[in-house]
């Protein structure tokens, strides 16, 4: 189980005395919705894909490049959103993605032409690039925090997150169909405007952990030669590689399952359709976050890392091979493994880190599985409109393999002697 006894540091037991059990949940739940709102405005573009291709005439491979533009700058700004998290405080570096959020989808919804949509969407990727390294960096710090678990913590507030990956295509595609595709950017505007002026205020956790009983002498930080852990190392190089998966299967995801997931006695929209079959798999992924907090807690957590792996690769393989209700089924398969898959890999990430360096940690992580990741929507566009829908699933189940050896890597080096802190 990674506790709250990694990483004590000498100097500040005063402030750890004075953060409270309840502000450790109010962090978490604000964090949380942070994370419903990023991946909420994130999911616009794809869920009314369809609309903005019918207003500009724009084939996949143009779709897929203007969701590029975007999806690179919501790596590009992760590492410098963690550096300065660690500085300034991750807090308010939540609420100034949320703010900054919400104005970049309101210059999305008031572009007049291809250029400027994608200068709109390049600047919401770079606000939004702001929460993941700041969000799972503050949750690292819990484990300084007595009685916190950062497991549980990683579920929680993937749980919210999965909450609004699900939310977004149903809603943001039954707007789009009703009012046009610029009013459902303009409803992202909202929920930024409410949330950031409370995590602006909140205190981030202490840096430091409390002192041993019997005043014992504490570990300091790791030396910076010793932080990038071959494990450590491991682990970017596999979100790196579900970077590029997440973003190639969210970009096509509602439109694959507008095309091919039609259910006998549906009689809505073919956007809406996609939309909402999207929306009921990717809250099934919700279950995912639940389930790895806890498997987090077992002494088997990384025998279950490599089966969730494998889960995802049949499923991926399975989508491109399925169609109508069985294609439904392994998506929901697909989204609760991929996002068990997550919550473990942030919560063997915060274990590896120090804490004086945990939203920096992360900004190299996001940055890696976001600018690579990006490449995914063009690539894959490129691919689906010359090959086929079904051939990007294929292919994102061939990476899912690669992604396969390194978690088998990184579990065996972890029982070798590179033991995680917990």
């Amino acid at each position: 189980m990674i506790t709250s006894t990694a990483f004590p540091h000498p100097g500040n037991h005063s402030l750890v005395a004075r953060y409270t059990p309840q502000a450790a949940r109010r962090l978490v739940w604000l964090t949380g919705l942070s994370h419903a709102v990023n991946h909420y405005v994130m999911l616009i573009f794809p869920a009314v894909l369809l609309l903005v291709q019918r207003e500009y005439g724009l084939g996949f491979a143009a779709l897929g490049l203007l969701a590029n533009l975007g999806l690179f700058a919501y790596g590009a700004g992760a590492l410098p959103a963690g550096i300065l998290a660690d500085r300034w405080g991750a807090p308010r570096m939540l609420a100034v993605w949320l703010l900054g959020g919400s104005f970049a989808c309101a210059c999305v919804a008031i572009a007049r032409g291809p250029v400027s949509l994608a200068l709109g969407f390049a600047l919401l990727g770079l606000f939004a690039s702001l929460h993941h390294p700041a969000g799972s960096g503050v949750l690292a710090l819990l484990r300084n925090v007595p009685g916190q678990e950062v497991g549980r913590a990683f579920g929680v507030s993937g749980l919210l997150g999965n909450m609004g990956l699900a939310a977004s295509p149903i809603l943001s595609a039954a707007i789009g169909a009703q009012w046009g595709w610029r009013s459902a950017f303009w409803i992202g505007v909202l929920p930024g405007l409410l949330l950031g002026p409370a995590l602006w205020r909140l205190p981030a956790p202490p840096s430091a952990a409390s002192p041993p009983a019997g005043g014992e002498k504490v570990e300091t930080d790791s030396p910076t030669r010793k932080t990038l852990t071959f494990p450590l190392l491991l682990l970017f190089a596999f979100e790196t590689l579900m970077g590029f998966i997440f973003q190639g299967f969210t970009t096509f995801f509602p439109t694959y399952l507008a095309t091919y997931g039609e259910i006998p006695g549906l009689t809505v929209t073919h956007v809406t359709r996609g939309g909402s079959l999207a929306s009921v798999a990717l809250l099934f992924g919700g279950l995912g976050h639940l389930l790895a907090g806890r498997l987090m807690g077992t002494r088997y957590r990384t025998h279950c890392f490599a089966a969730s792996m494998l889960i995802a690769i049949l499923c991926l393989f399975g989508m491109a091979a399925f169609a109508g209700p069985s294609l439904v089924v392994v998506s929901i398969a697909m989204t609760i493994s991929f996002f068990t898959l997550g919550t473990m890999s942030n919560t063997f990430i915060a274990a590896q880190v120090p804490a004086r360096w945990a939203s920096t940690a992360f900004g190299i992580t996001f940055t890696l599985a976001f600018t690579v990741g990006s490449m995914a929507a063009s690539t894959m566009g490129v691919l689906a409109e010359r090959a086929g829908l079904p051939h990007v699933f294929t292919s994102l189940g061939s990476i899912a393999v690669l992604a396969l050896v390194i978690v088998l890597w990184f579990s065996r080096v972890t029982a070798q002697g590179h033991s995680l802190r917990s």
